[in-house]
């Protein structure tokens, strides 16, 4: 099939999360995901777009990019907008309605997502099943239900699920959206509430599948127990900064967290499973992260998109499989 030139427009919220560096990030997403590693930046008045080669089906994984807001066809005519739009399941403030302090942005997560499938390939007629074992009020989970994925998260304080319950059922009820919340343990019912859990179930619509997401309160480093030892093609999270955020243990550096965690994550990986992740490179250093990950057996994937977000935090990614 023939390349067509086309112009993706860059987000001005996709701006705002990657701040400074936002070009750099959407030309690493773009050669990662797409292996786009040729594109030019154009500026029409206040718009700015990238100019890409690309073939109709990769413009249709384009319009998944964290940075993209829309696309248009590049010809002689000028810039003529693309009829396609990416498949996602729910209204956009499925994600995007609720505003709190600490919330993982959702360009960053939706980035995640995006490194991740772009890895994971081969799963035959098995759908994609996803994992933040660090999960907060769920940005990342709410984003997997709008791919299409199953997933679960895991969340150590036990006050985000009458929070998380709040916005489900006001989103729900908002776009008529059939659904219905379970509650229970997955361990003994116990007075720390460790294991308590709350679960959506979005039903089948038209060709969509029946989705369900999960998110269980308890300690991380214990996620293949909690989990019983389900196994994730996608393990996705934003992890604590180390400044504004800090380890179970009351800790500013999560790197002994991480440490503690590498093995049990690991074990909640199917094979050829993959693990993306997002921190602050200043704390911890990314060889300590890398190492954390590389101790337990597994293998780094270079990938790289470091943003300055504050004059302490410049978060990065790092990507590890089996």
């Amino acid at each position: 099939m023939a390349k067509k030139k086309y112009a993706l427009l860059i987000s001005p919220s996709a701006k705002s999360a990657y701040f400074a560096d936002y070009v750099a990030v959407a030309k690493a997403e773009l050669k990662f995901v797409l292996g786009l590693d040729k594109c030019k930046l154009e500026k029409k008045g206040d718009l700015e777009f990238f100019i890409i080669s690309a073939q109709e089906s990769q413009l249709i994984q384009a319009l998944s990019l964290s940075f993209v807001m829309g696309a248009f066809e590049k010809t002689t005519a000028g810039l003529i907008p693309v009829d396609h739009s990416p498949h996602l399941r729910f209204h956009s403030d499925f994600v995007f309605g609720s505003k709190y302090k600490g919330k993982t942005n959702e360009h960053l997560t939706k980035l995640l997502i995006n490194l991740g499938l772009s890895c994971v390939k081969d799963t035959g007629k098995e759908s994609i099943k996803l994992l933040d074992p660090m999960c907060g009020r769920g940005t990342t989970l709410m984003w997997a239900l709008r791919y299409g994925m199953n997933c679960r998260g895991i969340e150590r304080e036990t006050s985000v699920l009458p929070e998380i319950r709040q916005h489900l059922k006001k989103w729900c009820k908002l776009h008529k959206q059939k659904h219905s919340l379970k509650e229970g343990f997955v361990t003994k019912a116990n007075k720390k509430q460790s294991g308590k859990f709350i679960e959506l179930t979005l039903p089948k619509k038209n060709d969509d599948p029946e989705l369900k997401a999960q998110i269980i309160c308890g300690d991380t480093r214990e996620a293949d127990t909690l989990l019983n030892e389900e196994k994730f093609h996608i393990i996705a999270s934003d992890l604590p900064y180390g400044v504004q955020h800090t380890t179970q243990d009351g800790k500013r550096n999560p790197i002994e967290t991480l440490n503690e965690c590498a093995y049990s994550w690991k074990k909640c990986l199917k094979p050829n499973g993959y693990i993306v992740l997002a921190y602050n490179k200043y704390i911890p250093k990314r060889e300590a992260v890398i190492d954390a990950f590389t101790s337990v057996g597994m293998s780094h994937v270079p990938f790289e998109a470091p943003h300055r977000m504050s004059e302490s935090i410049v978060r990065d990614i790092v990507i590890f499989t089996h």
